[in-house]
């Protein structure tokens, strides 16, 4: 699989067949299963899983949102420069989520355990929370790449490129 130009433009139709299907050729995957631990734990999980101490080239998140464009986007920019972001389709207030990516060239480790947390929260009802869903592409330095789908506070897809 060719990782070299994924971009927020063509995140969906690079990874369209494998977030189906869960299989791609020359791909290893895994369903991690972590209902039974803290948040924090969860958090500190995903943060080994993409973080190996060789550095990253760059990150992308693509957020899916059932919520109200102007609060998610609200708290988006407290995070993230506007540059950074680009909101694809607002939330209608359907069965069609909204969606933004994010495109960085390192990680924000204080976004992403933000965006985490809310992510976590929303399915336990705690605050604070967002209605949302999170993939990450993660493409290293000098070798493989990982993209989670991070679905709900039970677990995520991972597929190390």
């Amino acid at each position: 699989m060719k990782i070299d130009d994924i971009t927020p433009n063509n995140f969906d139709k690079v990874f369209e067949k494998m977030l189906k299907d869960k299989k791609k050729r020359g791909v290893a995957n895994a369903r991690i299963d972590f209902e039974n631990i803290s948040i924090n734990d969860k958090i500190k999980l995903i943060l080994f899983l993409i973080f190996n101490g060789n550095g990253v080239e760059n990150i992308i998140y693509k957020i899916l949102f059932w919520e109200n464009d102007t609060e998610i986007k609200n708290y988006i920019e407290t995070k993230i420069p506007k540059e950074n972001f680009k909101k694809i389709k607002p939330y209608k207030k359907g069965a069609e989520p909204g969606v933004i990516f994010i495109e960085q060239n390192e990680i924000n480790t204080d976004f992403l355990k933000s965006i985490l947390l809310r992510h976590f929260n929303f399915e336990l009802a705690k605050e604070p929370s967002l209605n949302i869903r999170v993939l990450l592409f993660v493409k290293m330095k000098n070798q493989f790449s990982i993209l989670l789908d991070i679905y709900d506070d039970r677990g995520c897809y991972a597929y190390y490129l």
